[in-house]
C-alpha cells in the first residue's frame, strides 16, 4: 500500500511539475476569473484585453464570405469595456456598444485577449463563460495567428439546444479539432487563410471574442443598469486556456512512471 501511495504521489508531483513548466512567460496557459484578474488584464499600462476598432472588425468579416449573412449585414462599433464585481453572482467583463439613432438592426463589436508571446495552442482547451442577454444573439471566438490567419467558432443563443439567453453558460472548444460543447452556427468552425500562409495553431497571438445582437427598444438592463436606446451589451465571467485532459493524463502518467521507477530502483 505504501508503494502505491508513493507512486500516486510521484504522478501528482509530475503533473504539478508539468503545469508549472508550461505556465512560464511564453506559455499559452492562463486564466481570468476574479474581479482583480479582469482589472489587471485591462490595465492601461500593460493591457492584455483591448477593444477592437469597428473598422478592423468590419474588414475582417467582409473580406471572408464564410461569415454568416447576419454578421455581414451588421453595423460595427468599437465597444466600451468595464469590469463588474458581481453580476448574477459572478465577477466579469462587461461590453456595451451602439448608438441612439432609432435604427433597429444587428450591431456587432469585439474585444481581444493579446498574448505577450506566440503560444502553441496544440493540446490545449479553451473555456469561457458568457451571458447572452437576449435570444438570437450571435457570439463567436477567433484564434488569430502571427500571419493574420484565424480559426472561427460561432454560436447562436436562445433557440432549442443552443446557448441559453439570460443566464451564464460555459463554452469549451478544442482548437485543434474544432470540437465544441455547444452546437456551432453558420458552417463554423472555419479557417481563414491569408494568401501564401496556412493557419498555424502554434503561433496564436490573439483570442478575439465578439457579439452580434439585434438592437430593439426595451433592451434589458445589464450589470451597469439600463443602456441607452440603440445600445446593446454582453458579459463574460471567465476565460481560461488549459491542457486538454488527455494531455495531462499522458504526461502525468509518464512522469509519474519515471519517478516511481526511480524510487523503486532506489529501494532495490
Amino acid at each position: 500500500m505504501k508503494r502505491k501511495a508513493k507512486f500516486v504521489a510521484a504522478a501528482v508531483c509530475g503533473l504539478l511539475c508539468l503545469v508549472a513548466a508550461r505556465a512560464d512567460a511564453g506559455s499559452p496557459l492562463f486564466g481570468i476569473h476574479t474581479e482583480q484578474d479582469w482589472l489587471e488584464a485591462l490595465d492601461p499600462a500593460n493591457p492584455r484585453i483591448v477593444p477592437v476598432e469597428a473598422s478592423e472588425f468590419e474588414r475582417m468579416i467582409l473580406e471572408d464570405p464564410q461569415w454568416p449573412q447576419e454578421y455581414r449585414d451588421a453595423t460595427f462599433f468599437t465597444p466600451t469595456l468595464e469590469v463588474v464585481p458581481d453580476f448574477d453572482g459572478e465577477a466579469g467583463l462587461y461590453m456595451s456598444w451602439g448608438q441612439s439613432d432609432g435604427v433597429e438592426e444587428r450591431r456587432a463589436a469585439a474585444w481581444d485577449y493579446v498574448y505577450p508571446q506566440d503560444p502553441n495552442l496544440n493540446g490545449m482547451t479553451i473555456d469561457f463563460s458568457i451571458f447572452p442577454p437576449v435570444p438570437s444573439t450571435l457570439l463567436s471566438l477567433n484564434l488569430i495567428d502571427a500571419n493574420g490567419n484565424y480559426r472561427e467558432w460561432i454560436w447562436h443563443a436562445g433557440g432549442a439546444g443552443e446557448v441559453p439567453a439570460g443566464q451564464w453558460s460555459t463554452l469549451s472548444i478544442n482548437p485543434a479539432t474544432g470540437a465544441s460543447n455547444w452546437p456551432t452556427f453558420g458552417g463554423s468552425p472555419f479557417i481563414h487563410n491569408v494568401p501564401g500562409f496556412s493557419f498555424d495553431l502554434s503561433s496564436i497571438q490573439i483570442l478575439r471574442f465578439n457579439e452580434n445582437i439585434w438592437s430593439a427598444p426595451g433592451f434589458p438592463a445589464g450589470p451597469m443598469g439600463n443602456v441607452p436606446d440603440g445600445w446593446v451589451w454582453n458579459a463574460w465571467n471567465h476565460v481560461e486556456v488549459s491542457p486538454e485532459p488527455g494531455t495531462l493524463i499522458v504526461w502525468s502518467a509518464l512522469i509519474g512512471l519515471g519517478l516511481g521507477f526511480g524510487w523503486w530502483r532506489g529501494r532495490r
